[in-house]
């Protein structure tokens, strides 16, 4: 190893006597004794300027950090969230974070009972939401922002008299009223948000007689927060209606958004 110290240690070299910046270390002790070093000569360079900037593989850096490499990977942090297609982005303050994009997740599809099943909703006109019925769908989502869609076909009996609005909700419980413990929704209805219909009673008649069919459906963005999968369940409002989830109709996904 050679260190040199030029110009009364303004400029120290380690492993050349010909240092360009503050610190100049040539590992390969392949750099020029005089003039600049090539191109090539640089490749395993590491300069600090007199300006503070760092050079690694090259001795002019234009930036605070400036690497240049002849091969890929060159930079590589590791701090336990890295791994595969992930992005490294920068929070509110600056720190850089590894986020895994939208771009490279899957939409989550539910899956739908098998075999398929039927329910009743039996109530009243207006069931509301203090004891729905649980649709046997559910959904699990990781952290971050989603598109919900969902879509439910009811059936009614042509002598069927219920009618009105009917719901859906999205809840982290699967009996009793809907909550969002884990979730938040994103539009102007915040946590009230639902999916709705309009159930056909007894003002919609067919000749000849068939079941009467309404159909709950709609979309809301929600926010997933914490760091695991979280699980949510499609809440189902209290009708005389009949449910059935093998319907054609049926769907039940969420799109992911960041």
């Amino acid at each position: 190893m050679s260190l040199s110290l030029n110009g009364f240690a303004q400029q120290t070299g380690i492993n050349t006597k010909n240092p360009q910046g503050t610190l100049h270390v040539d590992p390969a002790m392949n750099n020029s004794l005089t003039g600049l070093p090539t191109i090539a000569q640089q490749t395993d360079d590491f300069i600090i300027t007199n300006t503070g900037n760092v050079g690694i593989g090259t001795i002019t850096p234009n930036t605070r950090l400036h690497i240049n490499s002849t091969t890929s990977g060159a930079l590589r942090i590791e701090d336990g969230t890295q791994a595969a297609n992930r992005l490294l982005v920068s929070d509110v303050n600056g720190r850089g974070i590894w986020i895994t994009p939208a771009v490279t997740k899957d939409v989550t599809m539910c899956n739908f009972p098998s075999p398929a099943q039927t329910i009743t909703l039996t109530g009243t006109n207006n069931g509301g939401t203090a004891n729905p019925v649980y649709s046997n769908l559910y959904l699990d989502l990781e952290p971050g922002r989603w598109i919900v869609n969902a879509g439910i076909t009811l059936e009614n009996l042509p002598t069927g008299t219920i009618q009105g609005w009917g719901h859906a909700w999205l809840s982290t419980n699967n009996s009793g009223a809907p909550a969002q413990n884990g979730f938040t929704h994103l539009g102007a209805a915040g946590n009230n948000t639902s999916y709705a219909g309009v159930l056909q009673g007894a003002f919609l008649t067919y000749t000849p007689a068939t079941p009467k069919v309404a159909f709950i459906s709609g979309t809301s963005i929600i926010q997933v927060n914490g760091t695991s999968t979280l699980r949510i369940f499609l809440m189902l409002e209290r009708f005389s209606y009949t449910y059935r989830t093998n319907a054609p109709q049926n769907y039940f996904y969420a799109v992911p958004v960041n």
